[in-house]
């Protein structure tokens, strides 16, 4: 008999997962079950870049190796103590483990470790009790799930519920749960959320408004007229350009899908772009943005989180414009507008990166109703 190690890579890519296979199977001391794998719980990150990661790697690799002459050594003496589990997995560490390596923002860490808590208060489960893999079925489940719907607005209790779920389903795939129960309890449908955006009349408005960061408007334009999350402006470098001969494109990863796009966009963001924030008799005008290099727009994030949004919500007060606007908006504005110039859903969605039409069609119903009221603007004296 032999063991070896297996890697199996895990959270988009960016772990592996470590467990032993057992050739040929061995027989469980306990039930007399052949086993081929064991699950080590442990796992590595696949292109370590920081020190840490580099150190957390070795020391996860010394303990494995470990673990794996001892194992062989059993193999060879006909024993199999190694598959006997004493302690049973428990999946509040597991989940708090999970979050953590995770390639999340810490945002969105917070909303993980907040659904956790709102299933440690409904099996009213103290903050360092347990939570057994054995314990969780599929009633128990249900039973949160009807629970996040009675006292969550709907949406709350979708991202929270799906937190609970995607957990679980990491678990089944690194053999800690012998039943997928993700497919036996349906998630929590979302409900359609009202999306706001600005009219063209409205963006021109804000175009021609002073901003006390110009560097903030420039960039908020620029999302306007590309339809990108602020998360990928603001780490979008002047090599992230293309200038091909039938016009720009931005050639960049999602930070939030993790997926790769190739999104033509207009000269006039590309003008918007490459305008400097100095003054005039500072700064020479831009002629050539196929010279320019580095970050586009450098710290636009921590000027804009920073300071509160402080110089974007100013910005919105001095147009005039009473809507609730916020830099994902000038996204919403984007795609809205795009529709209403009769682009074609699916180039839209292509351009705005989603993984799914689906999620294109809410852009859909907005442009409908607004195709509504023009068509209703239209009355015929009949002399009824």
């Amino acid at each position: 008999m032999k063991a070896t190690l297996r890697k199996r890579l895990i959270d988009n890519g960016t772990r592996y997962s470590l467990r032993l296979d057992i050739y040929p199977p061995a027989p469980h001391p306990e039930t007399g079950k052949l086993t081929r794998f064991v699950n080590l719980g442990m796992s590595l990150h696949v292109n370590p870049k920081t020190k840490e990661a580099r150190l957390e790697n070795k020391e996860t690799m010394t303990l494995v190796n470990a673990i794996l002459a001892k194992t062989q050594l059993q193999l060879h003496a006909g024993r199999y103590d190694f598959l006997i589990t004493n302690k049973p997995a428990d999946f509040i560490e597991f989940f708090k483990k999970h979050t953590e390596e995770r390639n999340i923002t810490s945002k969105t860490k917070s909303k993980w470790k907040n659904s956790l808590k709102k299933l440690q208060a409904f099996l009213k489960l103290k903050p360092d009790q347990p939570l057994y893999f054995s314990e969780i079925d599929k009633q128990l489940l249900e039973n949160f799930r009807t629970h996040l719907i009675e006292h969550n607005a709907n949406n709350t209790a979708n991202t929270d519920f799906s937190y609970i779920r995607t957990a679980l389903n990491h678990a089944y795939r690194n053999d800690m749960m012998k039943v997928k129960l993700t497919e036996q309890v349906r998630g929590i449908p979302q409900q359609r959320t009202k999306i706001i955006y600005l009219t063209q009349e409205e963006l021109n408005i804000l175009a021609e408004t002073p901003c006390g960061n110009p560097m903030i408007k420039r960039a908020a334009l620029f999302a306007a007229l590309t339809g990108m999350r602020i998360s990928d402006i603001a780490h979008l470098t002047w090599e992230d350009v293309v200038f091909e001969p039938t016009g720009p494109c931005v050639h960049f990863r999602q930070r939030k899908t993790k997926a790769v796009n190739y999104l033509p966009i207009s000269p006039q963001a590309i003008k918007i772009a490459a305008t400097k924030d100095e003054p005039a008799e500072k700064s020479p005008a831009y002629k050539d943005a196929e010279t320019q290099t580095g970050i586009i727009f450098p710290r636009l994030m921590e000027i804009h989180c920073n300071s509160y949004r402080k110089f974007f919500k100013e910005w919105i007060q001095a147009a005039g414009i009473q809507k609730y606007i916020t830099f994902h908006t000038m996204r919403h504005t984007f795609a809205t507008l795009q529709l209403l110039a009769n682009t074609n859903i699916k180039t839209l969605s292509e351009m705005l990166g989603h993984a799914k039409i689906d999620t294109t069609m809410i852009y859909a119903h907005v442009v409908n109703a607004s195709r509504r009221s023009a068509a209703d603007a239209i009355i015929l004296d009949m002399g009824e």
